[in-house]
């Protein structure tokens, strides 16, 4: 019996991020049905691969890069994604799952990303990108074979999932916070707004700088901090006793929210969230609408519902169950 081998391009290896792993989590089980009859093999993506994973690609079929921000025009400077020659050489073919693009409209994608970037992805399989912008961006360098079906951490949310997302504001919140975007005149205006609209506000740190900005914003008196691990979080959001919605800057600590049907305010802080929330109606603000909008989102009824790109997400998934036949 012929048993093909997947890589799985491990977003969640060597990173600061906690999302990191939320994305993980979401692509492993969107996955399932795709890797279930076939063989796995896990390769890290924000670190170079070592000899040993060089050599192990040589048994892999098809590489599959899982999530986040891996992509952008300048490849050779930005290493989220840690490839250079060497490794468009040496790597299988590489199918996206739900990738995005890091850099913004005004930088121009360089030579170098583009043949880069055609090298490494693979001709045959379409690409799951996570919003309009990635695909706008593959398909200028000439990558046409691309679809945007979100990010996998929005898979799950389907009507009858938001269906069970309360529209009513909770007694409580949970609020996560961005190390990486401060912007600490608007961030403390949002801890304000928080704390003085929900009877107990929680803090999660998502990121490894997150503690020393909350503390540096002086809100540590006003909220309960709870354990960094993603398994507490999960654990926290699972807990039905508490009355609790989402209120950060954090997309996936939103998303990972709505995950467990918890009402969520998101608080875009770049363009990729924001273009997430535009293209796939995610509870969304930008962070420099005016401050009353976000307090109107905060404290009046609204119901999540996300528009899910169902064809695009069966067609992704569709390619590898026909190839396994």
């Amino acid at each position: 019996m012929n048993v093909e081998t997947v890589g799985i391009l491990d977003t969640s290896v060597a990173t600061e991020n906690t999302g990191d792993h939320i994305i993980m989590e979401s692509s492993l089980r969107e996955l399932r049905e795709v890797l279930l009859p076939r063989r796995v093999m896990r390769f890290p993506t924000h670190e170079k691969m070592s000899s040993t994973s060089y050599v192990l690609q040589k048994n892999i079929d098809i590489n599959i890069a899982c999530g986040t921000n891996l992509l952008h025009s300048h490849m050779g400077l930005i290493k989220q994604w840690n490839v250079g020659f060497y490794d468009a050489l040496k790597l299988k073919p590489v199918v996206l799952l739900g990738v995005g693009w890091r850099s913004q409209q005004k930088r121009k994608t360089d030579i170098y990303t583009k043949w880069l970037l055609k090298r490494l992805l693979s001709e045959s399989y379409n690409h799951s990108v996570r919003d309009s912008y990635a695909e706008k961006q593959l398909k200028n360098i000439g990558i046409k074979n691309v679809l945007n079906t979100g990010c996998p951490t929005i898979w799950c949310l389907n009507h009858e999932h938001c269906e069970k997302i309360p529209t009513r504001k909770g007694r409580n919140a949970v609020m996560v916070l961005t190390d990486y975007s401060k912007n600490v005149e608007l961030d403390s205006e949002l801890a304000e707004m928080v704390i003085s609209n929900y009877e107990k506000v929680y803090y999660w740190c998502q990121g490894t700088k997150d503690y020393e900005y909350i503390k540096q914003l002086g809100i540590m008196n006003n909220v309960i901090m709870i354990p960094p691990s993603l398994l507490a979080y999960h654990e926290f959001l699972g807990d039905e006793s508490i009355s609790l919605d989402y209120v950060g800057t954090r997309l996936h600590g939103g998303i990972c929210a709505l995950q467990y049907k918890r009402r969520a305010v998101i608080i875009g802080v770049d363009h990729r969230a924001n273009m997430k929330g535009q293209d796939f109606n995610l509870p969304v603000l930008d962070r420099y609408v005016d401050s009353r909008k976000i307090s109107r989102m905060i404290t009046e009824n609204f119901e999540t519902r996300v528009n899910l790109p169902v064809e695009k997400i069966q067609h992704w998934k569709a390619q590898f169950t026909c190839r396994s036949q």
